[in-house]
C-alpha cells in the first residue's frame, strides 16, 4: 500500500487499504509486530488516502522516512527526495 501511495497509484493504496482495515479494525496488537504496524500505518493514511489528499501523504511518507533513517549510519548521507506522488 505505502508503495503505491509513494508512486502516486492512489486507487491501488486505496485498493489494499479497503481490503487490510476490517483485520485491524478495532483490535489492539502488541507494539512492535506486523499487525500493529499495518494497523498504525492503515490510520495515519486513512483521510488523506480516501481524500485523494497528495501533499498530506507527502508529509507523512517523509516523515516516516526520516524516522527510519534518524540515527542509522546513513543520516549524515541522507537527502529527502520527492516521491513519484509529488510529481
Amino acid at each position: 500500500m505505502i508503495v503505491y501511495i509513494a508512486a502516486g497509484d492512489l486507487e491501488a493504496a486505496r485498493k489494499i487499504w479497503h481490503e487490510q482495515q476490517p483485520l485491524h479494525a478495532r483490535r489492539t496488537f502488541p507494539p512492535g509486530s506486523l499487525p500493529h504496524r499495518w494497523q498504525t500505518q492503515l490510520t495515519a493514511v486513512a483521510d488523506p488516502l480516501m481524500a485523494g489528499d497528495r501533499p498530506a501523504l507527502a508529509r507523512i511518507l517523509h516523515e516516516w522516512e526520516a524516522a527510519n533513517v534518524r540515527g542509522t549510519e546513513l543520516e549524515p548521507y541522507w537527502e529527502p527526495t520527492p516521491f513519484p506522488l509529488e510529481r
